[in-house]
C-alpha cells in the first residue's frame, strides 16, 4: 500500500459546503441514498460509500441532537399554548369585570347571576388548563449526550491497553452502583 492515510484525494461529498446536512439527511433517514446522489450529481454507491465511512460517533451524536431537538420543540410548542391560555385567561377575567359593572348599574340582577355563573366555569376551566400546562418539564437522558458515549469509548480503550485496570475499574463502578456498558450491549 503506498502512500499515508488521508493522503489522497478528498471523497466528493466531503468538499460540499451542505455536507452536514446530507450527513444528517443520511443519519436520519430523511432522505434516500439515490435522492441525495441525484441532488449531488453522484453516483447512488458513491453515496453508500461515503455513508459507510462515517464514524460511529458522529452517528450516534446526530441521533442524540435530533433528539433533543425534538424534545426543546416539543417543550417551546407547549410553552406557546401556555402563554396563549394566559393571555385568553387575562382577556376573559377583564370582560368579566366589565359585564359585573355594567349590571351592577342597571341592577339586572337575575340577567347578571346567570352571565357571571357561566363566565365562572369558563375561567375555572381555562385555570384548570393553565395550571396543568405550567408544569412543563424537559428530560434528557445522560446516556444519549454526546460526552458520555465519548466518555464511555475512553473508558473502553483505556481498558482494552490496560486489562489490569479493567478489575479496580469494574470493583469501584460496582461500589458506587453505576453501570457501564458497551454500545452494542456488552459488558465493558
Amino acid at each position: 500500500m503506498a502512500g499515508n492515510k488521508g493522503s489522497g484525494r478528498r471523497h466528493t461529498l466531503d468538499q460540499r459546503a451542505d455536507k452536514e446536512q446530507i450527513l444528517r439527511d443520511l443519519v436520519l433517514q430523511n432522505r434516500t441514498q439515490p435522492e441525495i446522489a441525484k441532488a449531488c450529481g453522484v453516483n447512488p454507491a458513491t453515496v453508500w460509500r461515503w455513508k459507510s465511512e462515517i464514524p460511529e460517533e458522529k452517528r450516534l451524536q446526530i441521533i442524540a441532537d435530533a433528539r433533543r431537538e425534538a424534545v426543546e420543540n416539543d417543550a417551546q410548542e407547549v410553552n406557546e399554548e401556555r402563554l396563549d391560555i394566559a393571555r385568553s385567561y387575562d382577556r376573559l377575567a377583564k370582560r368579566v369585570e366589565k359585564i359585573i359593572e355594567k349590571f351592577e348599574d342597571t341592577d339586572e340582577d337575575a340577567f347578571t347571576l346567570v352571565a357571571v355563573e357561566h363566565l365562572r366555569k369558563v375561567l375555572k376551566d381555562i385555570a384548570t388548563m393553565h395550571g396543568k400546562m405550567g408544569n412543563v418539564t424537559v428530560d434528557i437522558k445522560l446516556s444519549e449526550s454526546a460526552e458520555w458515549i465519548a466518555l464511555k469509548q475512553i473508558i473502553q480503550a483505556v481498558c482494552d491497553e490496560v486489562p489490569e485496570a479493567r478489575e479496580p475499574f469494574l470493583r469501584h463502578m460496582r461500589h458506587h452502583v453505576l453501570s457501564v456498558t458497551k454500545q452494542e450491549g456488552g459488558p465493558l
